[in-house]
């Protein structure tokens, strides 16, 4: 079975529900078990092609601004998850379908290596979940680099937006276009219309 690992699930799938990706790419920055991948492919229609970004591997990282200050349910102090090859594999038999479908494209890479790659530098994304890194320096990278790629119609989902300075983000992204859409508990939707 294909989980997320966060809430408002409820909303992601409201959001994406019939959101005409007019042909345009969709992507989330950090799958793990492939939970948001799998609602927006399941929702989104006219996408080209759906983009998961993961770097598995075990790779310790910065959570968030402030990780020092958190503690992990499970971990000791100083130590958070980190999501192993296994998730991976499991998470590719999972999509098998997608994949031989021709839905689903899989970058194994960190987020800074995805958007330093030429393969994916010149695409177009109308809707988007960054769930990667939630320090305010990765996402405000991710957002304005998507925002520089995006469709005239696109939507950028932010997950755990309370644990980073998400309105500096969104008055960044205003400059692309962008307005609040809507919100919840756990994330937050900016869409851009051009024309409108």
């Amino acid at each position: 079975m294909i989980r997320g690992d966060g809430a408002d699930y409820k909303l992601l799938k409201k959001w994406s529900a019939d959101f005409d990706c007019d042909g345009y790419y969709s992507c989330e920055i950090g799958v793990r078990e492939g939970g948001g991948s799998l609602v927006i492919m399941d929702q989104v229609k006219n996408n080209y092609l759906h983009i998961g970004v993961d770097p598995y591997g075990d790779i310790n990282y910065k959570h968030f601004d402030n990780d020092e200050e958190l503690k992990w349910k499970g971990y000791p102090p100083g130590k958070s998850p980190t999501y192993p090859d296994t998730m991976r594999d499991q998470m590719l038999i999972d999509f098998k379908p997608y994949i031989d479908g021709g839905k689903y494209h899989f970058a194994n890479l960190t987020d800074t290596e995805f958007m330093n790659s030429e393969k994916y530098n010149n695409m177009k994304f109308s809707f988007v979940c960054l769930d990667g890194p939630h320090t305010t320096k990765a996402v405000m990278t991710e957002a304005i680099w998507f925002a520089n790629r995006a469709a005239p119609h696109t939507r950028i989902i932010f997950d755990d937006w309370r644990y980073y300075k998400m309105q500096l983000i969104d008055e960044c992204l205003t400059y692309f276009g962008f307005k609040l859409f809507d919100s919840g508990d756990n994330k937050v939707c900016l869409e851009k219309k051009d024309g409108n």
